[in-house]
C-alpha cells in the first residue's frame, strides 16, 4: 500500500497506517477507539460572523436589498438593506448545504434538533469558500493571526507568514 505524504503530519499519520496496515494483513487484531472531534471554538464562530458582517457592508454598498417580508403568496413587500445575519444565512445555505434528510447543518457549537452541527472540516472548508468567494469580488476580510482558522490553515501549510 502507498501514501502520498502532503506534510509532516500527515506523512507520520501515513506511516503509522502503513504499520496497521501491515499488521491486519499478518492476521494481527487491533483495538480502535473512535470519538468526536471537536466541532471548532467559539472564536472560529467570531470570525464567521466577523467575515459576515464584513460581506454584508460590501452587498450593502453595491445596492443588495432584502425584502421586508414575503406574504403567504410568495409575494415580497418592502426593502430592507442586506444585513449580517442575512448574509450569514445565505453563505451558511450555501457552503454548509443539508443532510439527506433536508436538516441543515448549522454553526451550531452545541447539537439541537432541526440542524445537524457542522464539523471543524465543513467550517474550514466554508470559509475557504468564502475567502474565495470575496477575494474574487475585492471584499477584504480581517483574519485574525492568533485565530483557530488561522492556526489550522498553518497545520495544511497553507497560512501565509
Amino acid at each position: 500500500m502507498r501514501f502520498r505524504a502532503v506534510n509532516s503530519v500527515a506523512i507520520a499519520a501515513c506511516e503509522e497506517a502503513a504499520k496497521f496496515m501491515a499488521g491486519i494483513a499478518e492476521g494481527k487484531v487491533f483495538s480502535v477507539a473512535i470519538s468526536e472531534k471537536d466541532p471548532g471554538s467559539i472564536a472560529m464562530l467570531r470570525t464567521w460572523h466577523g467575515w459576515m458582517n464584513e460581506t454584508a457592508v460590501f452587498m450593502q454598498l453595491h445596492g443588495c436589498r432584502m425584502p421586508h417580508y414575503v406574504d403567504s403568496k410568495g409575494i415580497p413587500h418592502g426593502t430592507r438593506p442586506f444585513n449580517a445575519d442575512d448574509s450569514h444565512e445565505l453563505f451558511t445555505h450555501q457552503y454548509l448545504g443539508s443532510d439527506e434528510n433536508g436538516k441543515r447543518k448549522s454553526w451550531v457549537m452545541s447539537k439541537s434538533g432541526d440542524t445537524i452541527q457542522a464539523s471543524i472540516g465543513d467550517r474550514l472548508w466554508a470559509m475557504d469558500q468564502h475567502m474565495a468567494y470575496c477575494a474574487e469580488r475585492g471584499i477584504k476580510l480581517t483574519i485574525p493571526r492568533k485565530s483557530e482558522y488561522w492556526k489550522l490553515k498553518q497545520e495544511q501549510g497553507e497560512a501565509r507568514a
